[in-house]
């Protein structure tokens, strides 16, 4: 992936795994899917905001929506990446998915993950432009 960020994740809105980019398949999706949902609600309720981010341990997890609102984009970073950046870099990812996916593609989306396989070589793409 990049230093910035080590895995992302995109679940529908209700918090259903659709594919994730890791390099290390360590954490569940159905499970993390399921509290980041559940936190987006809870936050909502709360404050009547937008749940940006959450710090785990050594790792900070930022949410960003893309496909009007029905997908959530989960990224995996080390804390001591600025939130700037990272909010910088999950628009740019959340935009990129966006040009590439409508609302019908991610309904009709039959569980074949090769259907991402574009959208991943885009983003990796864009880290290594980003490297230079």
């Amino acid at each position: 992936m990049s230093s910035i960020l080590d895995e992302i994740w995109i679940f529908s809105k209700d918090g259903i795994p659709i594919v994730d980019f890791a390099r290390i398949g360590g954490v569940d999706k159905s499970m993390l899917g399921s509290f980041i949902s559940a936190i987006k609600v809870f936050v909502k309720e709360v404050s009547k905001g937008q749940l940006r981010s959450l710090n785990v341990g050594n790792d900070k997890y930022t949410f960003t929506t893309c496909v009007q609102n029905e997908v959530i984009l989960v990224c995996k970073s080390p804390l001591e990446v600025k939130d700037k950046k990272i909010q910088k870099i999950t628009k740019i990812i959340a935009d990129i998915f966006d040009d590439m996916f409508s609302l019908e593609d991610i309904n009709n989306w039959d569980g074949d993950v090769s259907f991402f396989e574009k959208f991943k070589d885009k983003v990796d793409l864009y880290f290594k432009m980003a490297d230079l």
